[in-house]
This record gives C-alpha cells, structure tokens and sequence, in this order.
C-alpha cells in the first residue's frame, strides 16, 4: 500500500510568435499552485504531466501549428530532479519503471520532431530535470545558475532516463564519464558558466526573451549551412545538416545521431575515457570494481552501460538504461544511499535564524594557532562581523591573523565571494595580546591546546571581561565542557561547538550542551552554525561526542591487535570493507599522533576499557614516527617498517587477541553497535540518525552504506550485540 503524497509539478503552457521561429509553444515546468517555495520535481503524476506537455507540443509540431518549442521553469528551479521522497515507498520500483518508460518513448520520439527545441535552464537542473533538458536541441542558461550535473551514482542508481545513453554526443566523453561516473562522488555540480564552457549549454541568456534570441539564431544557422559554411557549426553537426543524412523527411535537419558508430573515432574516445585514470593510484575501471566491492555497483553499472553504447541504436541503448536502472532501485546500495541523501536534505543549514538565538554583532576568538586561524576565518565570513583573534604572544597573534586573512584570500579565487567583498571580510579580523580587547564581544570561541586546565584557565579570564550574557564557546574534540565551566558563575552561557579538521572543507559542527546550557546558548549556537552554512548535530556532553567517540572505538580495536603482535599491515587492511575513505593508520597520521594518543587516554578513563590505550602508539608518538608512507601509486599509503619496530619494542597487552581481517572487521562492528547504543541509552544522542549524519559529515562514512547504523543493521552487528537493529527490517535484508 502507498504511503506517498506527490507534489505534482504543473506544466503551464503558451504561444509566443517569434520573427525568427514563428509561433513558439512555451512548457513552463512549476511546483504545485500555493507551494511555490517548492522545487518542482518529478515523481509518477510530475513525469507524466511533463511528458505528456511535450507529447501534446510535438503533436502540434507534426500538425504544423508550432514551429518551435521552449522549456523552462520558474524562479530558481528548471527541474529539481526524481522527487527523493518517492523512493522510501514501497512501490518505488514500479514507479520508477513506468517514469522511465515515459521519458524514453519521449527521447526516442522529440528525434523524430520536424522543429527544433530549445531548454533554458532559468534555474536548477539536476539529475531528472537535466535528462528532460537532453531532449533539447539547443540549451541556454541564465548566469550565475547553479545545480546543473547528474547525481544519480551517488545515490545508488544511475542516470536511467536517458542520461547515461545520451549526454556523450552533447559534451563529449571524456566530459560525459566524467559527469557520470566522477562528480556526484565529488559532490560537483555545474554552474551555467562550466556548462557552457564544456558545451552542455549552447549560450547564456538573462531569461526566456533573450534565450528565444539565441535560439533563433541558432536554429538560422542550422537551417543555413550548407557545405560551403561547414566552419558555422561542429564539423560532425555541419556533416550531417550538409548532406542530409541520416535524417529522414520531416525531422528537423539540424539534429545529429546521438550514439556513436562502431569503430569510429568517437567510440575509441569513449573506450579511452573509461580507461583513463580515476587517480594516480587506480584507473576509473580499477575504481568502479573496487566500490562494487564494497556495496556500491552503480559506478560499475553506469561504465558497463557507457562502454556497450558504439554501434548501438538508440533503442537497444535505453532498454539497457532501463534494465539496470530497474535493477539498482530495487538493491540495499540504492536503498542506503537514498537514505542518506535524504538525511543530508532534512540535515542541511535552514534558511530561516534559529528561534531563540541572540543577536551576534562582534565575536572573539581566543588563541591564533592553525585551528583557531580557521575558525576565525571561518566566523568573519559567515557572520560579517568584526573578528578579534586574541593570544598570549603577540608574534602568534599576528601569524593567526595572517592565516586568517590567507583563508579569506583563498575562499575569493575559488570564485565563492568577490575580491570587494572578501577585502571587507579581511579588514573585518583584527589580533591582539590584550584580553580586555575581547570586552564587547557578544560570543568568544576557545581553540587553546586541549588540556583541561588550560582551558578552564581561559574561561575565567574571559568572564572576568565579557558582559553576563555573553556566550563561552568550546571547540574541545574530546572534553568535558561541563567541567570546563563548573567554576563559572554563568555556567549556563557555555556550549560547545567542535569543529573539524580542515574548517573550511569540513561541513559538520557537533553542537554539545551541558545540562546547564540554557535555551538562548543553544539556540545561539544553533544559529552561528547555519549562518557559516555547516550541519549542525547536537550531542550531550559526553567524552569524545560523537564522531570521535566511535572513531577511537575503531582505532583502540586497531591498536590492540598490533599490541598484542599483529602484522601491522594485514591489520590496516582488515576494515577496507567499510569503504572508509582512508585506512586507520592514515587516520592516526591525519590526526597527528599526539593527539590521537591523549584522546584515547581520555576515553579509557572516562568510559573504560571498552577503549584501549595503546602503548605503542605512545611510543609512536614520543618518537614523532608515522605510521605511514605516502605514494602517489598506491590506492593506500604503505604501513612504515617503524610500525613492526617500534611495537615489537614494547611489552605485549595481556587479554587481547591479535586479530586481523574477518575476525577484526567483526570485533570493529560488534563494538561500534555496543557504543552506539549505549550513547542512545544515555541520551547523548536522541536517534540513530543524528549518529549517522554525524559520521557522514565528519568522518567521511560512505554514504552508500546509509550511515553506520543500517550497516551495523546489515552486517547483523546490531543483532549481534544489541539483540535488535537499529532500524528495524529496513536495512537488514540481501546484504
């Protein structure tokens, strides 16, 4: 029975009379009336309303009442794409096959029309949108449009409605494997200005009015070329509008085969680009077999598709489309995968302040080493209010400065904010040794070495200078912010904001509150993270939050089995069926030794020896080793020959097996469950989910896995362990 309510995208339609097409017939794709704040989008009544508006259209253009159609959208949206929320129903699959089936009869058919047709991406056009935009002969977009590519293989699925088959002949395939197969991993999506560079979009074009225009002119060169004009147009689309072929009478001449010969140049360049590399380490094939490996087969399934497409018809190319779209609906990859994107939807940063939140209009940052340098960067550009960053030193206060202002620097050549506005934002941060230069801050953010008393030291300097209401912020990774404010007369104005590691490319901030936090700190917090446009994941204050709670539950089992004499190597290589995005001991090195070394010392005394202190990693760290050695030829950096030596030196951890492999993987899963319900038990987190977007976020868990609790579900861990899933029967079948 279906439980899934639709928001059916209107189609609105007009006649416009253009000098240079004729009479236009205008699709103008909408969200439902009185839900305009809604994206339009496409599920089973959507795709039938678009598809059937064309259908009519093409209808007229064979009576030759039209001489032209034009799709667009309205606001900031072409077309958002399948409608997400489709996919949790339980007739999913069939309305996928009946979607798909609907949008290829339609590709198969706007060949055949005998007048050209225009897409003017007014707005967002991903996935869904972007493959009823192929039908078009021509495409334009307005500047500065954002949210244009093909996200389907992050999702567990493919480009099924005519994307995998047909965007090679548009932008060629180097560009269109890439797009597929590559970007949506990277979370890449195009703004207009990269789609018409690669030769997605034709032209740019304000609006509709002036896309018509370049449509026009367009289509008049089309019409024109001859085989004395053949430098108008591509060679390949001035061959075929020269000598007629293969068109048939009636269709407008102007369109060109969209899949290439057998044998012929554009096939070997397809076959090269499937070939070419994914990175220094493996090859996009190499790549695409790994992740089928680990539970993702929709790369896979998309390549297999790209390379069957030489010497096929255009019908042969779709059914196989359809086949494996068909077949990834239905698979625990898509189901997981779709179940994560729709916690990063619900999950990302609102639009609307947080209720609650006080009013920020001058923020301090105390300390000016790389962290707080990020950080405060980080603040200025979010909140556009001046910025003080105070140290000890003045000499470090100076140098965090300067790295501030280098992030700022860096955010305007990536394109993301104008150098005017960037030079404002720069001349927004300032640095002092003076404390009493933090009075009037509304909010002061600590990043001082993670020690305890030094960071209660801290606090009560800072109350001393600070107005009553003004908040304490922690950026602690690992302790207690109770304890850090159990001096303070204002305990209540203290809340925890962990940021990760590097600040700008990490999108999450877990949000910690003690039981004396009160409602406005929260709320402020809250308001602070979506305003630098982060996720925001509330934890309790508990040892290690969240993320790293369950990290150093992974590497403390890592740790013991080389303490206890395993082969350091077989050990790192024990978890690769996570699909984690790097290796323990790549972590370890990532988080610097050192510290990696003090936060397990903090969990083992905080929540006990379900953690592991490792020996020898304090010896690692004493010895400023590595546990790795980089290559830029190997999928994973090689475990150092220090590792052997330097736990070979130290004395043997009594009552731990040295595992490796199954047997590991095994032990990693049954004590990420226990730890997770043990945190649900004591309220640090209220749902699985927040433990799932937090690890997503922050550690990097693969997302077609859905999170690390329906993994746990699929491997049978959280049975295992806990007596019960997490998730009940959702995630727990055909893994």
């Amino acid at each position: 029975m279906s439980s899934y309510t639709e928001h059916v995208t209107r189609v609105l339609t007009e006649d416009r009379e253009h000098p240079g097409l004729g009479t236009v017939a205008v699709l103008t794709f909408a969200p439902p009336e009185g839900e305009e704040r809604r994206p339009a989008t496409l599920g089973p009544l959507s795709i039938d309303a678009v598809t059937g508006a064309i259908a009519t259209a093409l209808d007229r253009a064979e009576a030759g009442e039209i001489q032209a159609i034009a799709m667009t959208g309205v606001g900031k949206v072409f077309l958002a794409g399948a409608d997400l929320s489709m996919f949790a129903d339980p007739t999913a699959a069939q309305n996928v096959e009946g979607m798909t089936r609907a949008a290829h009869d339609l590709q198969v058919r706007v060949r055949q029309s005998p007048v050209p047709l225009l897409a003017h991406l007014n707005g967002v056009a991903l996935g869904g949108g972007l493959e009823v935009a192929l039908m078009a002969d021509v495409r334009t977009a307005a500047p500065g449009v954002r949210g244009i590519g093909l996200p389907e293989t992050s999702l567990g699925i493919l480009p099924g409605w005519g994307g995998t088959t047909l965007l090679q002949s548009v932008v060629g395939p180097e560009t269109a494997v890439r797009m597929i197969l590559e970007d949506p991993a990277r979370d890449k999506q195009l703004t207009a200005e990269q789609a018409e560079e690669i030769g997605l979009v034709d032209e740019l074009a304000a609006d509709l009015g002036e896309a018509l225009e370049q449509f026009a002119a367009l289509v008049a060169a089309h019409d024109d070329v001859g085989s004395a004009d053949a430098d108008v147009l591509a060679p390949d689309v001035a061959d075929a509008a020269a000598d007629g072929s293969p068109q048939a009478a009636g269709i407008w001449p102007g369109r060109t085969a969209p899949l290439p010969a057998a044998g012929s140049p554009e096939a070997e360049e397809l076959q090269d680009a499937l070939d070419a590399p994914h990175s220094p380490a493996e090859t996009r094939r190499a790549w695409a077999a790994r992740l089928e490996a680990q539970g993702a087969p929709s790369v896979g399934r998309a390549l297999a598709l790209l390379q069957a497409l030489p010497g096929s018809t255009l019908e042969d190319a779709l059914t196989r489309e359809a086949t494996s779209l068909a077949e990834l609906v239905r698979s625990d990859g898509a189901a997981a995968s779709l179940y994560s994107a729709e916690l990063l939807r619900r999950g990302k940063p609102g639009r609307t302040p947080v209720d609650g939140a006080r009013e920020i209009r001058r923020v301090g940052v105390a300390g000016a080493g790389l962290m707080a340098s990020q950080i405060a960067a980080q603040l200025a550009l979010g909140l556009q209010v001046p910025v003080v960053m105070r140290d000890l030193d003045e000499e470090i206060a100076a140098k965090g400065l300067a790295n501030a202002r280098d992030v700022i620097a860096q955010t305007a050549a990536r394109g993301k904010l104008s150098e005017e506005a960037a030079t404002a934002i720069a001349n927004n941060l300032s640095a002092t040794a003076d404390i009493a230069d933090l009075a009037g801050c509304d909010l002061v953010l600590e990043a001082v070495p993670e020690v305890l008393k030094i960071k209660k030291a801290v606090f009560g300097k800072l109350e001393g200078v600070l107005a009553e209401d003004a908040l304490l912020v922690t950026n602690t990774s690992s302790l207690s912010v109770a304890k850090m404010a159990e001096d303070l007369q204002h305990p209540e104005r203290v809340v925890g904001l962990h940021f990760f590691n590097p600040v700008a490319k990490m999108p999450l901030v877990e949000v910690i509150h003690t039981e004396a936090t009160n409602e406005q700190t929260l709320a402020t917090g809250l308001e602070v993270v979506r305003r630098l446009r982060k996720f925001a994941v509330r934890s309790a204050d508990a040892p290690g939050f969240i993320v790293n709670r369950l990290l150093f539950r992974v590497l403390g089992a890592v740790l013991a089995s080389v303490d206890a004499g395993a082969d350091p190597a077989e050990v790192d290589a024990s978890l690769d069926a996570m699909g984690m995005p790097m290796r323990p001991f790549e972590l370890l090195d990532l988080v610097g030794l050192g510290v990696a070394d003090h936060v397990g010392q903090v969990l083992v005394e905080e929540l006990g020896d379900r953690f592991h202190a490792s020996p020898g990693l304090g010896l690692m760290a004493q010895g400023k080793a590595h546990f790795t050695e980089r290559s830029r030829t190997a999928v994973h950096p090689a475990v150092s020959p220090t590792v052997a030596q330097v736990f070979g030196e130290g004395e043997k951890v009594a009552g731990v097996e040295a595992l490796v492999g199954e047997a590991l993987l095994e032990k990693v899963l049954d004590g990420l469950a226990e730890e997770i319900a043990l945190m649900l038990e004591a309220g640090v987190v209220e749902q699985p989910e927040q433990v799932d977007l937090a690890m997503i976020l922050g550690a990097g868990f693969p997302r077609h896995r859905g999170g690390i609790t329906p993994y746990l579900d699929a491997s049978g861990a959280s049975e295992r362990t806990t007596g019960a899933a997490f998730h009940g029967e959702r995630f727990t079948a055909g893994r």
